[in-house]
């Protein structure tokens, strides 16, 4: 947004309004009070390398997340499906011409930061990662007419200006479950996730229709919420499977990699073998997955499709060339050591 335009919305004159920008004074306080109030109000925030973008077509994608560790108090991305998105993203956009823009913000309800870079005409549209499910303030910013593409956060999209990628989270959440229960075993654990995000209320989704669909083959389904966390799946697992005198759960399947693995280290600091005491399914296939010990059992998704798929859309919108569409990108099966057979439910034994 530029001085001109904000001017007319607020109805003063530029010259007015560069006043109370710079502080020059010569305004009254009713009038400064009600310009500060529009600044605020759209987060008008002009500099210098913002005045000399305008009128240029500068060919600037945003990439936007919040799965950064700041926000449980350390300095590092701790999603590695961020991670991996953020490179894909920027190599896709190279090969098409574009420069990308990488902000992490700091919460998933920071969407100012988001808002100064589309009002100082930085970038031409953004690609968002990891915000709250029906955000209002994504909402809002939509509102405004920016070209933009959320990633596995709106079930659909009611703007022209706004794209949804969604992967099909809730039926392979539901597969996870179909094949620890036809390897056997009956007593299972899902490590899920509480948090307002589309990905872990729709994984959830899945495991609930399993267990209904199944209930005649499942003795019980225990959900614990592992926020994502490697070291809560951790620490929840150890806390189960350390208990003397209990039956325990036969497999486990959690809703990201980064769970699975935090419960295979668990298991493996008690002693439990991986997959003959205990089976572990993740979510996402991310890199490291392959060469675990043994490699993960998970539901792979295509990073590179998807990356690819919100770059080619966001360039459409921005481009004018096409509308807002809700895109479903499939998942594959993955099947490496850490799936087996249930040997304790079909020798008798309980773990």
């Amino acid at each position: 947004m530029t001085t001109k335009e904000l001017a007319e919305i607020i109805g003063v004159s530029r010259v007015t309004l560069s006043k109370v920008i710079n502080g020059a004074g010569g305004v009254s306080p009713k009038m400064e009070e009600k310009i500060r109030k529009y600044i605020e109000m759209y987060n008008f925030e002009p500099n210098s390398q913002a005045r000399s973008l305008v009128g240029k077509e500068e060919q600037i994608l945003g990439f936007f997340s919040t799965y950064s560790e700041e926000n449980a108090g350390a300095g590092e991305i701790s999603s590695h499906f961020a991670t991996e998105m953020i490179h894909l993203v920027v190599d896709k956009a190279q090969k098409s011409d574009y420069k990308t823009l990488v902000s992490l913000t700091n919460s998933a309800k920071d969407i100012k930061t988001i808002e100064r870079f589309f009002s100082a005409r930085l970038v031409r549209g953004a690609i968002l990662l990891g915000y709250e499910t029906g955000s209002e303030a994504i909402k809002r910013l939509a509102g405004r007419g920016y070209p933009l593409v959320l990633v596995n956060q709106e079930m659909d999209t009611k703007f022209d200006n706004v794209s949804v990628v969604n992967m099909d989270d809730q039926n392979w959440a539901f597969a996870a479950i179909e094949k620890l229960v036809e390897f056997g075993h009956r007593d299972i654990i899902y490590l899920g996730c509480k948090r307002p995000r589309l990905p872990a209320m729709r994984r959830q989704d899945g495991v609930q229709d399993a267990l209904r669909r199944y209930e005649d083959r499942i003795s019980s389904l225990t959900i614990l919420d592992g926020d994502f966390s490697e070291e809560k799946a951790y620490s929840q697992i150890y806390s189960i499977y350390s208990r003397q005198g209990t039956p325990k759960a036969t497999g486990i399947f959690a809703a990201n990699d980064i769970m699975a693995i935090g419960a295979m280290r668990a298991l493996k600091s008690l002693n439990y073998r991986i997959p003959e005491d205990i089976s572990v399914i993740g979510f996402d296939d991310i890199s490291i997955s392959r060469y675990l010990t043994p490699g993960l059992t998970t539901m792979r998704c295509d990073f590179a499709k998807i990356a690819s798929t919100c770059v080619d859309t966001l360039i459409q919108l921005i481009e004018g060339k096409g509308k807002g569409q809700h895109i479903e990108l499939p998942v594959e099966f993955i099947m490496r050591g850490t799936l087996g057979t249930c040997e304790n439910l079909l020798l008798g034994r309980s773990v």
